[in-house]
């Protein structure tokens, strides 16, 4: 199925008027899926301001910026009229500096931030990790201090922090915001799991 010559004018329009677009399901503030939010959260890092479209206003655009590209998936990011890809694409060039590149940004900072690890809080990771062998752990730490902690593969870019002989896996962002944090596992009326403290707080 062919795109619609009126639908290619469209989305040669917006790609002409903005130099970044992100085709997505959604707004910038209130993404409709995980993907759709996981790349949001990557540009918002990145840039003050860039072009979104709601592909669920539209189903000619939804269907016809998948042929357009020939990319068959939603999300899909636009530099400089041209498709760098979808959520997982755009996660590893942020990880690995290039997507800065490409943005005309300077490369991130790749220092690994010093982290200390309690014993507990080393021991539930320990076992969480044997349980799941060839896993990382990853910590991702948004612009509000919300955290998160995932067992993931390893990727390629990583940022890893060693504390208590432990790896610990981040994206540039995360990296920053994990300069001097304290990881300790607490156990308190809700349940038991790991707990964040940052530099002159008292906890997280």
């Amino acid at each position: 199925m062919s795109i619609a010559p009126e639908t290619r004018a469209r989305i040669d329009a917006l790609l002409q008027q903005h130099r970044v677009v992100l085709f997505m399901k959604g707004t910038r503030q209130q993404p409709q899926c995980g993907f759709s939010a996981a790349t949001a959260n990557v540009l918002n890092e990145l840039l003050p301001d860039y072009h979104t479209v709601n592909v669920l206003e539209d189903m000619d655009l939804r269907e016809g910026i998948k042929q357009y590209g020939n990319w068959p998936t939603i999300p899909q990011l636009y530099i400089g009229g041209e498709l760098v890809g979808g959520a997982d694409i755009v996660r590893q060039m942020y990880a690995s500096g290039e997507l800065q590149q490409a943005l005309g940004l300077p490369p991130p900072d790749r220092t690994p931030p010093t982290i200390t690890i309690t014993d507990k809080a080393a021991d539930a990771i320990r076992a969480g990790m044997q349980e799941n062998p060839g896993m990382a752990l990853h910590l991702q730490i948004g612009p509000d201090r919300n955290a998160g902690f995932q067992l993931a593969p390893a990727g390629a870019s990583d940022i890893v922090s060693e504390a208590n002989g432990l790896g610990i896996h981040l994206d540039p962002a995360s990296a920053q915001r994990a300069r001097g944090i304290k990881i300790d596992w607490v156990e308190t009326v809700q349940g038991a799991g790991l707990s964040l403290s940052y530099p002159g707080s008292t906890g997280h």
